[in-house]
């Protein structure tokens, strides 16, 4: 009995002892047990116990860089470069996350430092005061919900949890804060030039489009030595917008002059962007020189005659040294005009029929002109919504990629074909053709270039149009 009340007794002492590793197990990974010693706050006390009225003076260290900002007769500046401006809504942003802090719990400092991000803190920052006095603190890692983080306060035995608002806020730079140059951002951008080297792009807006076009809705052009080439309208707009609208990913210098052109890579630029625009009905230019690479994934950049210097985003600059006509051409089927046209001869599967469009002119009780448009099919008049349908269909129609008359199965015969015949003083007789290209889709021909594939589904709509007519 004695080695049974023995054993027994080892067994308690086991259990014992298990339980007491699981419970330091427990408090070490539900995140540091809470401080209870000198130093800890309650929850809601303020971190820091400053106002944002007595902060005169912050340094803060992120990353590599250090900076100090100092308040001037009520103004936020750049310790270290005069004359430059700060944006004062984000200086004040940063010196009121620091007065503003509370701690939501605290925890001993001796405990996971390096799980809390102390060891190599994220932010270091020393804030002075109106007074004269000091206060310095240290910013840790993020909680594993992310709505908080750890914080420190120098001569504190305790490390806070409080409001990730304070670690956002000090993850910057001085150049982050610097009042910067604002692209155009305008709505009446005329013509976008790029020079890559003597490669030139240049686009021209022409609001009532050109004769160089079968159709007015294009507006934006290739200039292509003495000839226009219409372009996308949504790609080109897209392209000038590069620069138009720009955003900076950084500053980098607030004093650039010409001499230090080979820093940035100036005196041998990517690219040099020319945009023009109009601005309160006056012509205006704005022209962006990209230099050499600051990264893998930013260039630098600079206005044309601005002492700033900054970074962009490389995806940005690449878009605009690989634009082609190629890259900006249209990739509508067909974007007729259709005031411009007389007649359709159209061949479906071998059959043929013409559509004549008839347009009357008749004076309205104003004395305005007024023009009323009928058809006729095969010369019988015509039903006017089946017209209306085709026209439509033909509208509709969207490409869903390319490919070459060579790789067409079907071979070059077209199953359906659609002459327009117009009134315009270019382009006076068109042919949009659709030829078999695989089980899936069609190839294009429309005014002898054949480039562009449509679903046959689509091309299947277009010959019910027609047979309705």
């Amino acid at each position: 009995m004695a080695g049974l009340a023995s054993k027994r007794a080892r067994t308690v002492l086991v259990l014992v002892l298990a339980l007491a590793a699981l419970g330091g197990a427990y408090a070490l990974a539900s995140g540091m047990a809470d401080a209870e010693g000198e130093g800890s706050l309650a929850a809601g006390e303020p971190f820091l116990s400053v106002s944002s009225e007595e902060i005169a003076e912050v340094t803060w260290t992120y990353g590599d860089a250090t900076a100090t900002m100092v308040k001037e007769d009520g103004t936020w500046a750049d310790a270290e470069a005069a004359g430059v401006s700060l944006d004062q809504s984000a200086a004040a942003e940063l010196a009121s996350a620091a007065a503003d802090a509370s701690s939501s719990r605290s925890v001993a400092r001796s405990q996971e430092d390096a799980a809390m991000g102390l060891e190599s803190p994220t932010v270091r920052a020393t804030l002075v005061l109106t007074d004269g006095s000091s206060v310095s603190f240290e910013v840790g890692a993020a909680t594993a919900d992310g709505a908080s983080c750890y914080a420190w306060r120098e001569g504190s035995e305790d490390v806070q949890v409080v409001d990730i608002v304070l670690l956002n806020a000090f993850s910057c730079s001085m150049a982050d804060l610097y009042v910067t140059e604002s692209a155009p951002g305008s709505s009446s951008v005329t013509a976008f030039e790029v020079d890559r080297g003597g490669d030139v792009l240049s686009m021209t807006y022409l609001e009532e489009g050109s004769d160089a076009a079968y159709s007015s809705f294009y507006q934006w052009f290739l200039q292509d030595g003495d000839a226009l080439r219409a372009l996308d309208t949504s790609k080109a707009r897209t392209l000038a917008n590069v620069v138009n609208r720009i955003t900076w990913k950084s500053c980098v210098d607030t004093a650039y002059a010409d001499d230090a052109a080979a820093t940035y890579g100036f005196d041998d630029p990517v690219l040099t962007a020319t945009l023009s625009y109009t601005n309160d009905d006056e012509p205006s230019e704005y022209v962006l020189v990209v230099g050499s690479k600051a990264s893998s994934s930013t260039y630098y950049a600079h206005p044309a005659g601005s002492t700033y210097v900054y970074t962009v985003a490389a995806e940005k600059v690449e878009d605009l040294l690989e634009a082609t006509y190629e890259t900006l051409r249209p990739d509508d089927v067909c974007l007729m005009d259709w005031d411009t046209v007389d007649a359709l001869d159209i061949v479906c599967d071998g059959e043929a029929t013409t559509v004549s469009f008839v347009r009357t002119e008749e004076q309205d009780d104003d004395g305005e002109t007024v023009v009323s448009t009928s058809y006729e099919v095969d010369g019988a008049s015509a039903d006017a919504s089946a017209v209306s349908s085709l026209t439509d269909t033909i509208d509709g129609m969207e490409s869903e990629g390319e490919g070459t008359i060579d790789a067409a199965q079907g071979g070059a015969d077209a199953e359906l074909a659609i002459t327009f015949h117009r009134t315009a003083s270019t382009y006076e007789t068109m042919t949009l053709s659709f030829i078999r290209y695989d089980n899936s889709f069609y190839l294009v021909s429309f005014n002898g270039e054949e480039r562009l594939l449509v679903n046959r589904n689509d091309v299947a709509a277009l010959k019910e149009a027609v047979q309705a007519l």
